[in-house]
């Protein structure tokens, strides 16, 4: 028997497709107001993430300010700031949201300190992804996730992960439409 990756790489991800068109239709009935942020965003082209991953970055920050999760939110990307507006839609609860741009050059600027809830990182190269890991994965709280957006789709991005995890111990690396590594 097959697990789910090889078969929905078997049938050219058709399982992807059909999971995230139910994901969005079922985020757009119970989360109107929300998803009205993200037709926005995609429509516009503020970033290159599709419906179904914004709804699930949503539903992510949801679960969080649900479940009381404490410390501030991050996102830390290059330009494009449609997931921050979606992070800001979906939290409601008055906590620290901070957005650096890579590509103005603000990694340096990033704090080492400070609980983090949720990190949204949208970051492919090597170097810089290392740098984020070291600075970010610490800052972690129980239940916190980070979520890595780039890798699935480039190299560098899996291997600085992969190498930055390899044997590191409370943390669960899970494969979603993006990479949540979630802190236990």
């Amino acid at each position: 028997m097959r697990d789910y990756e090889s078969f929905n790489k078997a049938s050219g991800g058709r399982l992807n497709k059909v999971s995230g068109a139910l994901l969005v239709h079922r985020f757009s009935v119970r989360q109107p107001e929300i998803f009205r942020v993200i037709k926005t965003v995609t429509a516009q082209g503020l970033t290159s993430l599709n419906q179904a991953a914004l709804c699930e970055l949503a539903q992510t920050v949801m679960d969080i300010e649900f479940d009381g999760v404490e410390g501030d939110f991050l996102e830390v990307g290059r330009g494009s700031r449609g997931a921050s507006m979606v992070i800001e839609k979906a939290k409601y609860r008055a906590r620290s949201f901070s957005v650096y741009d890579l590509s103005r050059g603000e990694l340096e600027t990033i704090s080492r300190e400070g609980p983090l809830a949720l990190a949204h990182v949208d970051c492919g190269e090597y170097e810089s992804m290392k740098v984020l890991l070291e600075r970010l994965s610490p800052r972690l709280v129980a239940g916190g996730h980070l979520i890595i957006d780039d890798y699935k789709t480039k190299e560098e991005c899996q291997r600085a992960v992969d190498e930055y995890f390899r044997g590191k111990k409370g943390f669960q690396l899970v494969r979603k439409s993006r990479l949540h590594v979630i802190k236990n």
